[in-house]
């Protein structure tokens, strides 16, 4: 909709918005010592990694950070040294011990060590061998020195048939009580415990 506008002299379309520019200041004065052909050198402060300290420090790791397969085992290479975040910011120049391990893993070149030969499995213990063998012997001793004492012309046969059992039944125990260290220490020592008993009450029924 339109309305009727008043054309007469004084009238509203008189009305005028007044903009003052704000006039342009006159050049500042310039000193004396800055008319002249000088440059002053200006000294930053450090932003960046300290490539010198970093480099330092994957030669002194180098050992153990080129097996790494990832920059995590760096990280963590880093942390067991004692690192803190404030401490890598200030002398290597990275923001944090990520960005330290990153850098030291893509500078040492990845070495991944022969394994050391493994034990041959089959070789045998010849003095361990020996020390069995005197143990199991041990028993067959206390005939020898009771021999004065009881008659060996009769008793002889009788002995030596215990005497096998009780070897017999030894090597059969240690074989079951071995086994059963699967299911825990004190499962095989139940079976020693209640298989040495028996075992004496078999020899001497023999």
């Amino acid at each position: 909709m339109s309305g009727p506008m008043s054309l007469e002299p004084g009238g509203a379309e008189q009305d005028t918005l007044a903009i003052r520019l704000a006039g342009t200041r006159p050049p500042r004065r310039r000193p004396r010592w800055a008319l002249d052909d000088t440059t002053l050198a200006i000294r930053l402060p450090r932003h960046g990694p300290d490539e010198e300290a970093v480099s330092e420090l994957a030669a002194e790791l180098a050992d153990r950070i080129g097996p790494a397969v990832h920059p995590y085992e760096v990280a963590a290479l880093l942390e067991a040294e004692g690192l803190s975040a404030s401490l890598i910011n200030e002398r290597y120049g990275h923001p944090n011990l990520f960005s330290l391990a990153s850098a030291l893993y893509e500078r040492v070149p990845r070495t991944f060590p022969e394994p050391a030969p493994a034990a041959d499995p089959w070789r045998p213990d010849t003095l361990r061998c020996l020390l069995r063998g005197v143990l199991f012997a041990l028993p067959g001793l206390a005939y020898l020195l009771t021999a004065p004492l009881w008659d060996a012309g009769g008793y002889a046969p009788a002995l030596i048939v215990a005497g096998l059992v009780s070897w017999a039944w030894g090597q059969a125990l240690g074989h079951r009580a071995h086994l059963r260290l699967a299911t825990g220490r004190r499962e095989a020592g139940r079976t020693l415990l209640l298989g040495a008993p028996v075992g004496a009450v078999v020899a001497t029924a023999v």
